[in-house]
């Protein structure tokens, strides 16, 4: 591809050369430089004759001395104008001229030795001085691997074969391969994936200064997940049940899933079979076609279970309902959730109880929360309660304190804030969150509390009005804050912010925006939320710095 759109530059080029030998303009060369110019010419011809322009990286420093000294020696303005021309184009022509026969494709192939770790704990190589991310290699491995999606400066691609291991893989290539891809970790030791997830936070907050406190480690890396969404699908007319594949809608089919519990995998399996005996259509999403979805299971630490069975149209599962309590006596809840729309919205607002109770219970440090199926509730909850812990050993809680807890969804930061303090409002733009987190307030008759709906960067306003307000928690969704949101929180200069972060990325961004507003990061600490994959959860303190006084 580089060579026609090179030719004119080339034909330019030796058409000048010819020219200026030819001219009547007089030049001469010192016989100090005599034996230089008579070796870099034979140069040029050998390398003419025998190579051509594009791949030969000598002709370029030979080509560039003889312009320099017929540029240097000639009398001439017209030709001194032709070399400094030729010069420049081939100067600027160089780089990619290198290039032009180290192009890379996707599905090209290429045997490696992995750098590094990035911070999405992908292995890093470079190919022909280009930064390649390779899925499922180890730092300090040797491997074959194919490109899958080719850029200008980088590359991605998956390992195809491991010829030198790293001590730190605990999972063969096959072994990893057949996970779900939300694993994406799964392959290596716990202590490696720490570091990795250390150095995303460290790296994303690169050149702020801050305290930065170990990770959180979790105790339970495997079914620990006390909510599942999983989609169901046909694979050559076979009903298959996983997780997408990455960046797209295609199912890897599961057997057993090591992030759930083994109730929730007997919960499938009975699923799947009762989907197969009767015969029950599956939805195609190309086709729009097709009545069952989706499940979503979600648990509590007291081993209560719901289901949400989600479908296109009403239907009758009475047989299916039976089966499964029957089968598994913790089965406390089980609902239909109608979703008829051809949208990435897995589920609806539409409800309906089958079986048991509206709600299952959890406990987090001490307080009960009633659970409905849209509630907001953190996946790990052993980890949660640790990051909760640390939540509010940085906010330094005083009995005399009015706190906000902004984003509060059915309450469990603020409730549990609320131990501790004077008063905290929460605050949500949900109805229905808000009507469990009163709920909640009045199952652990806790009357501190003031629950609010509404948006945050309007209700915190009326507040500052209202009392003097000493810290504000806010636990975004993975998009981070809105901007008037933080733009109210500036102007309403509170002293103390507890930012809690799923994704390290966007409260960057956010952290950014307080800092150019006088607010200075004092420590972060990361949680392992979700063991065995590249996520990680993130407990930032911010405070307002004090602004000196004017003497007078």
């Amino acid at each position: 591809m580089a060579k026609p759109i090179l030719l004119p530059f080339f034909l330019i080029f030796i058409v000048s050369l010819f020219l200026s030998s030819c001219g009547d303009d007089k030049y001469s060369v010192p016989d100090t430089d005599y034996e230089k110019v008579k070796t870099a010419l034979s140069g040029v011809e050998k390398n003419f004759t025998k190579n051509t322009l594009v791949y030969n990286t000598k002709l370029f420093t030979n080509v560039p001395f003889i312009l320099c000294v017929r540029f240097n020696q000639t009398e001439s303005k017209r030709w001194r104008f032709v070399f400094l021309f030729n010069y420049c184009i081939i100067m600027m022509f160089i780089l990619k001229i290198k290039n032009v026969g180290e192009m890379m494709n996707n599905g090209d192939k290429f045997k490696v030795t992995i750098e590094s770790f990035d911070i999405n704990g992908y292995g890093v190589c470079h190919i022909n001085n280009q930064v390649v991310f390779v899925e499922g290699a180890l730092e300090g491995e040797e491997c074959e691997i194919k490109l899958t999606n080719v850029h200008k400066k980088y590359s991605f691609s998956v390992a195809t074969k491991i010829i030198k291991s790293s001590p730190n893989r605990i999972l063969s290539l096959e072994e990893f391969n057949d996970l779900s891809g939300e694993c994406d970790l799964a392959h290596i030791d716990y202590d490696t994936e720490l570091k990795i997830k250390e150095l995303k936070v460290k790296n994303t907050l690169r050149g702020l200064e801050y305290k930065f406190n170990p990770i959180i480690k979790s105790d339970k890396i495997y079914n620990y997940r006390n909510k599942i969404m999983m989609p169901f699908g046909k694979d050559n007319d076979e009903v298959v049940y996983g997780f997408y594949k990455r960046n797209s809608h295609d199912i890897i089919d599961i057997k057993n899933d090591i992030m759930s519990s083994e109730i929730d995998n007997k919960i499938l399996y009975l699923i799947k079979r009762y989907l197969v005996l009767f015969n029950v259509p599956i939805y195609d999403e190309k086709t729009l076609k097709g009545i069952f979805r989706s499940v979503m299971i979600r648990h509590t630490c007291n081993n209560d279970y719901m289901i949400v069975l989600i479908l296109t149209i009403n239907y009758d599962f009475k047989r299916l309902v039976e089966i499964l309590t029957n089968e598994i006596k913790e089965i406390k809840s089980i609902y239909l959730n109608i979703n008829s729309k051809n949208t990435n919205v897995i589920l609806s607002d539409e409800y309906i109880l089958l079986y048991g109770d509206k709600i299952i219970k959890e406990n987090i440090l001490g307080l009960d929360f009633e659970v409905y199926p849209q509630s907001f509730m953190q996946v790990n909850h052993d980890q949660c309660e640790k990051l909760y812990t640390e939540a509010i050993r940085m906010a330094n809680l005083k009995s005399n304190m009015n706190v906000i807890d902004a984003y509060c969804g059915m309450g469990s930061i603020t409730l549990n804030v609320a131990k501790k303090v004077n008063k905290v409002y929460g605050i949500e733009i949900v109805p229905e969150a808000i009507k469990n987190a009163n709920t909640n307030k009045l199952i652990n008759k806790i009357d501190n509390v003031e629950f609010i709906c509404g948006p945050c960067e309007n209700e915190i306003i009326k507040l500052t009005n209202k009392e003097k307000i000493d810290l504000i928690i806010f636990d975004p969704p993975r998009k981070g804050c809105d901007i008037n949101f933080l733009n109210t929180v500036i102007s309403m200069n509170i002293p103390k912010i507890v930012y809690v972060s799923c994704n390290i990325s966007t409260a960057k961004r956010d952290i950014d925006i307080l800092m150019k507003n006088n607010y200075a990061l004092e420590e972060v600490t990361p949680c392992d939320m979700f063991s065995r994959t590249s996520h990680v959860e993130t407990i930032l303190l911010l405070t307002k710095k004090q602004l000196k006084k004017p003497r007078v």
